[in-house]
């Protein structure tokens, strides 16, 4: 009987390598937890709070008593190889202005006098009983009538027998005199050409065409 060679030519057994093991299946506990890990927030470390700076010390000027040259500050020593500068003007401390004086008034009141008081003295009154101003009344006083025709006069008389400046009554001391100015036709006092004559209450004065009584008020 023969004998039946092996079949070397057979094909080798072909090699796999062994299947590694199965994950275990993820539970729906482990799910949420790691749902939860996920979505809570990461805690950052505590921040040390700073301290603050003290503010610094308010200026306070020199004591008088301090040394100005202390408060210098010398000019730099010149290089070596370099050229020498120039000095600088040293500047003392700053110290704070003296107080300033009070102010005085440009100019100053002075008191004033009282105004002397008007009328102190006699009054008279002149009243213009005929003539054609007749009606008239003029206080006498302190200052002097002047009588006349003109405009500029203090009794205005629109008699064309009248002078221009014609007489004029004035107070001398605690009397009244009238004075004839010059006048054309002349000054009566009763009746009587004059000059200057003195007055008494209840006189008569004639001017040019107007009969003029003079009488002193408080008589």
């Amino acid at each position: 009987m023969e004998a039946v060679a092996p079949p070397w030519n057979a094909p080798a057994p072909v090699w796999s390598a062994a299947a590694p093991p199965a994950a275990p299946a993820s539970t729906d506990a482990d799910l949420a937890a790691g749902a939860q890990a996920v979505e809570a927030p990461v805690e950052a470390p505590p921040v040390e709070p700073e301290v603050a700076e003290p503010p610094p010390a308010p200026w306070s000027a020199p004591s008088s008593g301090m040394d100005v040259a202390a408060t210098m500050v010398a000019p730099p020593p010149s290089g070596a190889g370099g050229a020498e500068r120039e000095p600088t003007t040293l500047m003392p401390a700053w110290q704070p202005p003296p107080a300033a004086p009070p102010a005085v008034p440009d100019t100053m009141a002075m008191p004033t006098r009282p105004p002397a008081a008007a009328g102190t003295g006699p009054q008279a009154e002149l009243t213009i009983e005929n003539g054609p101003d007749a009606g008239h009344n003029h206080r006498a006083g302190d200052h002097a009538l002047r009588l006349g025709r003109s405009p500029d006069n203090d009794v205005i008389l629109r008699d064309p027998a009248t002078s221009g400046h014609h007489a004029r009554l004035e107070r001398r001391g605690d009397q009244f005199w009238v004075v004839d100015l010059g006048s054309t036709n002349g000054t009566f006092v009763n009746g009587e050409s004059v000059q200057e004559k003195q007055l008494n209450h209840g006189d008569r004065l004639t001017v040019g065409q107007n009969s003029v009584h003079f009488s002193l008020l408080g008589a």
